[in-house]
């Protein structure tokens, strides 16, 4: 039996709030603005390790302050991109920034104490073991890894990685993305504020698999408490799994919403000719008491491109038509399968939508929102094997322009793809998801240097209640190192889970979601729903930019 750690506070906070799924894995609980925020504190008197800041904290206006200017304030962040990992890992700690292990006579040196590393090397290092979930993971990040460790029993190993002192604000709250797999009932991982008054208090215990979360921890400093520094400390470690951390801010997370929202759109996919299902997702849209203003269909609205699918699908939308009026599409890879060729696809689709291109803009109550699709795919060639997406010069260089227009204008754009983006949300880990664009480079030139662009993306089914249901999309080439959010649409069919290393499997019963995006002065709220119970499950608020 393995010797408890002599460092655990007493009080630790309870586990999240869990939400059955299999594997117990990783919820949203703590996310900012879910229905299962979990949040709180032990303090005890004194400090553990060190009393006091030993070094002046670092101002409201920290150092990377690359995604500043937004509606939520961003105090301080930490990206980690600035580690050297070009050798597969690192024991160079960011200024500022300290790691202290306990005494281990055995074990690999690499993987003694927190460690910088990256996906690809990690991965390379130790095998994926669902090391490679973590979709959040960008760049270089900091990684306690047990597994591979492989110290001798009995000795465990107790880690803990500490930030820089960091001067707090009103209102502030510690955030940071999260990948952790739990081991051996003593293993846990925890996440402690020390203040400069000598308090302590947990913020955070890992202590059940929690895949790819964003942690969001309100702070509650003590009276007269000017500084705080954070301990990430990975407890009682021998043999069990991991932890990785990556982009820690503090942050002045925005408040309640105030007022209507300026515009409504409400959002599905992957209904594949299911008319019942289609007919309960517009019963539950139509009833709200804020209508939206336009819903959009993000692909795999039909089965395969034949006509007679388009023709059920077209039943369906004027036997159950959406409340405002307003319909968009996109297509997806099912309106390119058959055997009747491209071209005959494509037209398929512009004469059920009435566009000229694939592509398209509106403006809902205010709000633009884009749609983009393939111009090509031959199912008789791939086989239905990706890539699907080939977008043509034309349509990038309407995307720039319409982007720019609209970033001139500090406006946010909702832009909807039904393919998906590598490491950005829900299984995107998976190779099978890598590889939706024919051109990824291209497209990523052109939106990856926006940040006015929220993106919805379809095609995995992935459950909602995956943490990584929302994520960040970045390419550092664009100079954009902050990246745009990207959000999975769910699926009106069925939802899936990860399984395996790149694999995914249909959640058993009833499965039926879809979104809800609510555009305020301040926010872009996406709401998740579940059409099965008729009720929004969770939300998640995306600061809009400051004005200029």
């Amino acid at each position: 039996m393995k010797k408890i750690a002599s460092v655990i506070l007493a009080g630790i906070l309870a586990a999240p709030l869990a939400v059955s799924a299999p594997n117990a894995a990783a919820l949203g609980s703590s996310e900012f603005g879910s229905s299962l925020l979990s949040s709180g504190s032990s303090t005890r008197s004194g400090s553990s390790g060190n009393a006091g800041p030993s070094t002046p904290a670092l101002p409201a206006t920290g150092a990377q302050a690359y995604a500043t200017n937004t509606t939520r304030p961003v105090l301080w962040q930490e990206s980690f991109d600035g580690v050297d990992t070009s050798l597969g890992f690192s024991k160079q700690a960011p200024a500022g920034f300290a790691v202290d292990t306990n005494e281990i006579k055995s074990g690999e040196e690499r993987w003694k104490g927190w460690t910088w590393t990256n996906t690809r090397d990690w991965t390379f290092a130790v095998g994926t073991d669902q090391r490679h979930y973590f979709t959040r993971g960008h760049g270089s990040y900091a990684v306690a890894e047990s597994q591979h460790h492989r110290i001798a029993a009995p000795e465990v190993m107790n880690t803990s990685l500490r930030t820089p002192d960091l001067a707090l604000a009103p209102g502030v709250a510690f955030e940071f993305d999260s990948h952790y797999r739990q081991g051996s009932p003593e293993n846990s991982g925890q996440v402690t504020a020390h203040y400069d008054t000598g308090e302590t208090q947990v913020i955070r215990t890992f202590n059940e698999d929690t895949w790819s979360s964003h942690e969001v921890l309100p702070l509650q400093p003590p009276a007269g408490a000017k500084n705080v520094y954070f301990t990430f400390d990975y407890l009682n470690a021998q043999d069990d799994w991991f932890w990785a951390v990556d982009n820690l801010a503090l942050t002045q997370p925005l408040g309640p919403v105030v007022g209507k929202p300026e515009a409504i759109i409400d959002v599905l996919s992957d209904t594949h000719g299911h008319t019942e299902k289609y007919a309960r997702a517009m019963k539950v849209l139509n009833s709200q008491a804020d209508p939206a203003g336009a819903i959009v269909f993000n692909g795999d609205y039909v089965d395969v491109g034949a006509q007679e699918n388009y023709d059920a699908f077209q039943a369906d939308r004027k036997a159950y038509p959406h409340v405002s009026g307003r319909e968009y599409f996109t297509i997806g890879n099912h309106e390119m399968l058959g055997q009747e060729g491209s071209d005959v696809y494509i037209k398929r689709f512009l004469d059920m939508t009435g566009q000229e291109h694939v592509w398209r803009e509106e403006v809902v109550d205010g709000q633009p929102i884009i749609t983009i699709s393939t111009e090509h795919y031959s199912d008789a060639l791939r086989g239905g094997k990706e890539p699907y997406v080939v977008l043509s010069a034309e349509q990038l260089e309407w995307i720039d322009s319409r982007l720019a227009y609209w970033e001139a204008k500090n406006q946010p754009v909702l832009l909807f793809s039904h393919l998906v983006l590598p490491n950005t949300v829900s299984l995107t880990h998976s190779a099978w998801y890598g590889n939706d664009f024919a051109d990824l480079n291209s497209f990523s030139a052109v939106v990856g240097k926006y940040r006015n662009v929220v993106m919805f993306t379809s095609h995995t089914h992935a459950s909602h209640d995956l943490n990584d249901w929302w994520g960040v999309y970045r390419d550092d080439s664009t100079g954009n190192r902050a990246g745009f959010p990207v959000v999975n649409t769910g699926a009106l069919l069925n939802n899936t889970w990860p399984d395996g290393d790149h694999d995914e499997s249909k959640l058993d019963g009833d499965h039926s979601t879809g979104l809800r995006v609510k555009v305020y002065s301040d926010r872009v709220r996406v709401e998740a729903w579940d059409f099965v119970s008729g009720k929004m499950v969770k939300f998640h608020d995306l600061p809009r930019l400051a004005a200029q």
